[in-house]
């Protein structure tokens, strides 16, 4: 982030007061900005910052930068392996987010390599990724994440970008046909455009429960880095895959950094959606909280989830996956409870919906017999 000469001066009043500096380095690291916090300080008052908060500071800035590299060599080779294997894949976050919109490695914290893959190479992929050296350590439905035998290199695995259950417009045939053109060490790959980027961030900024500021910073940095794009039709462009309430919420929210102006395009527009104000609040309100006093808990989150829904399909795709889709979809289980020929298949569809009727049914029999038993036991004799 650059600072004005305004903003240089804040920086150096607020420095000046009683700074509880083991509370911002701890709160920093929590946040992902150790090096941006770093750069800030030495370079507009490096002398009124403690002698040992700022060597820390420095050297998680210089260990940090080593591992970036060191991380973005390998991105090339596992790039290449990919590319050799027949296997398209398309690096996001990470080294290349790094690159295209701060332009330096050292500015960012990162500690493993995300890379998007069609799903119907997901498999092959992760079968070639254990085949040279990896292992398999968190699956989800829509990512995996394999580590290598020295345990530096992690590898985020995606066959989309986020969940099922969250929708997201940037899928890989979607994204493969608007690739630009990154420098990586001197190395040229094919990544992401800035306004897909933009998508990437704001889906990122949006999806999870806890707000951290690395996020908004990249957001920011993006707006300066490309200030000049046709912010009309971007925004055109969003409203078509159902994403502006996330861009529109990840800009306005990153307006509130130091130094982060809004395009007129995208000032106009949020005038239109006064509630994404009132999330943007919200979320402020939640930026240094402890994560087990946030206000409102899982349901505030499903709430702000579905604000952030914009049109019918993505929201009842939402009731599906999150009310409908393990009630009536069958599981191992139930073709273990009663096997059935692939000539009548779809007889599960009624398996498991009976099947859990009948668990439940049994459980709340079991709980009607405890709460009988115990009532009977606390009888006066």
């Amino acid at each position: 982030m650059r600072l004005d000469a305004q903003e240089a001066i804040r920086i150096k009043n607020l420095v000046s007061k009683n700074i509880d500096w083991a509370y911002l380095v701890r709160t920093a690291r929590a946040h992902g900005v150790m090096p941006l916090l770093y750069r800030t300080l030495n370079s507009t008052c490096s002398a009124a910052v403690p002698t040992q908060t700022l060597a820390e500071l420095r050297e998680h800035f210089y260990h940090n930068t080593g591992r970036n590299l060191f991380l973005a060599k390998e991105l090339l080779k596992l790039l290449n392996l990919f590319e050799v294997h027949a296997i398209p894949a398309i690096p996001y976050k990470g080294p290349v987010l790094s690159a295209s919109i701060y332009g330096n490695f050292a500015l960012r914290d990162f500690g493993d390599l995300d890379i998007l893959v069609r799903e119907r190479d997901y498999e092959r992929a992760q079968r070639l990724l254990l085949d040279h050296g990896f292992r398999l350590t968190i699956e989800h439905e829509w990512e995996k994440e394999l580590v290598d035998e020295s345990g530096r290199i992690a590898v985020d695995l995606h066959q989309r970008i986020a969940p099922r259950d969250f929708p997201s417009p940037l899928s890989f045939d979607y994204l493969s046909k608007r690739l630009q053109p990154t420098s990586l060490i001197g190395t040229t790959v094919a990544s992401l455009s800035p306004l897909d980027t933009l998508l990437m961030l704001s889906i990122q900024v949006t999806k999870d429960r806890f707000f951290k500021l690395a996020k908004l910073c990249d957001v920011a940095e993006l707006l300066r880095r490309h200030w000049s794009l046709n912010w009309g039709e971007a925004l055109i462009e969003t409203k078509k895959l159902g994403a502006q309430r996330k861009v529109l919420f990840a800009l306005c929210l990153a307006s509130n950094l130091p130094g982060t102006a809004l395009p007129q395009e995208v000032v106009r527009e949020l005038k239109l959606h006064a509630s994404i104000y009132e999330l943007v609040e919200h979320a402020l309100q939640q930026f240094f909280c402890a994560t087990d006093s946030i206000t409102g808990g899982q349901s505030a989150s499903r709430q702000f989830g579905w604000l952030m829904r914009e049109r019918f399909r993505d929201k009842a795709g939402h009731y599906y996956f999150r009310y409908v889709r393990d009630v009536i979809v069958p599981c191992e289980l139930d073709r273990q409870v009663l096997s059935l020929s692939s000539r009548v298949s779809f007889l599960y569809y009624v398996v498991r919906p009976a099947r859990l009727l009948w668990k439940y049914a049994a459980l709340l029999f079991k709980a009607k017999i405890h709460r009988r038993q115990h009532s009977v036991a606390e009888l006066p004799n």
